[in-house]
């Protein structure tokens, strides 16, 4: 228990390394995930995997990376409708930062629901406190990052902390439903892979918009919003479902 605690820490700690370093920081990810690796090794032994949300079947794994494929064609589709509404315009980002996203989406989650919600099992009996306090503290925690941590020092809209409220939701539930990661991180790296590595700037003006902002006026746009919800109630669906199923509800031990 104590052990994981420690590892969880260390991990939080990790995160935003990245997101410190100026001009392109793909390749700082992919540094932190295999960070997140060690100290997870180090501190856990070989059951690591286990405790990061790791320990998925095959079937569950081709499943996962069908699903990735799935919401990223879909959300690429969405977006296109998003920009034109919130008068932005787009430069496709390189392949090696979409590559790096891919790591960044695996980080967050090993953390937010591996580690986070594999700790609050342990205390808290009802699954949807577990999933409605973690998504809190995931959208708190954007919130703390690009008010206080960033140049900007940007307040993101209530609409924009709604939408990482109930993606948020969304992630936990999937985790909660089988005890693994790799739903959670299609829908997060899905979604992050198509647009937040990406140049913007303003249709209007021109002028180029930063990471800040961009979060803003993204995740507040209504279709989000609304594709979050719906998201979200969702995965109360299939949360219920597979628990009446017998679906995997394996909480990794201490």
């Amino acid at each position: 228990m104590k052990r994981r605690l420690i590892a969880a820490i260390l991990v939080a700690a990790l995160l935003p390394w990245p997101l410190l370093i100026a001009g392109d920081h793909w390749w700082a990810f992919i540094l932190v995930t295999a960070a997140i690796m060690g100290v997870l090794r180090l501190l856990l032994g070989r059951q690591w995997p286990v405790f990061a949300g790791l320990g998925l079947s095959r079937t569950h794994a081709v499943l996962s990376i069908a699903a990735f494929a799935s919401i990223a064609a879909a959300s690429a589709i969405l977006l296109h409708h998003v920009y034109a509404a919130a008068g932005l315009r787009v430069t496709a980002p390189a392949l090696e930062d979409r590559i790096g996203f891919l790591f960044q989406a695996l980080n967050e989650e090993i953390f937010f629901r591996a580690l986070l919600i594999g700790l609050l099992v342990l205390f808290i009996p009802s699954r949807l406190a577990v999933s409605i306090g973690t998504a809190l503290l995931f959208a708190g925690a954007h919130f703390l990052l690009y008010r206080f941590s960033n140049p900007m020092h940007l307040a993101l809209s209530a609409r924009a902390l709604a939408t990482l409220f109930l993606a948020g939701v969304a992630m936990n539930n999937l985790y909660l439903a089988c005890r693994h990661i790799g739903f959670s991180w299609a829908l997060h790296a899905g979604w992050n892979v198509v647009w937040l590595p990406a140049s913007f700037s303003d249709a209007a003006t021109n002028r180029p918009l930063y990471e800040p902002q961009i979060f803003d006026r993204m995740l507040g746009s209504p279709a989000i919003v609304a594709a979050a919800c719906a998201a979200a109630a969702l995965s109360f669906a299939l949360l219920a479902l597979w628990r009446t199923n017998g679906a995997p509800n394996r909480a990794a031990s201490s």
